[in-house]
């Protein structure tokens, strides 16, 4: 399997509740930054313990990749994260992630979000004009 196919079973996993299909696609000894700048998950425990805890009351999911790259066994993507929270807020943030690949598993992982813009959508903000253009399908 290629890796972007293999990061697109990761999405569609995750849009159908599958949480163990989205482990499978995971190296054991995996380091997931989920906001690059925060404290990384290591091992697919504690990615599981957090991904259970953040895709809890998720509801109309359409994350999506826009465009994507590959360098041997890295791969880059640029997509929009696009769902209903447990709240009822519409949260819709563009992001960039690095996917490397070991044995042809996910085995490092960071994602690069704006933790700020999904404040201020959660605050009642809505998402400001300049960043329509980014998550429109």
């Amino acid at each position: 399997m290629a890796h972007i196919d293999t990061i697109q079973t990761v999405i569609d996993c995750w849009k159908k509740g599958d949480l163990d299909g989205v482990l499978d696609q995971l190296h054991d000894d995996v380091v997931y930054h989920y906001h690059v700048g925060s404290r990384p998950l290591e091992g697919k425990d504690w990615v599981r313990r957090f991904l259970e805890k953040f895709g809890a009351g998720q509801t109309e999911i359409r994350w999506f990749i826009r465009h994507w790259t590959q360098d041997g066994d890295r791969v880059m993507v640029e997509g929009v994260d696009d769902y209903v929270d447990a709240e009822g807020t519409r949260i819709q943030t563009p992001y960039m992630g690095v996917f490397e690949f070991e044995d042809g598993k996910i085995r490092n992982w960071r994602d690069y979000v704006d933790l700020g813009l999904v404040k201020m959508i959660k605050d009642g903000d809505g998402l400001p004009e300049w960043v329509k253009p980014l998550v429109a399908a």
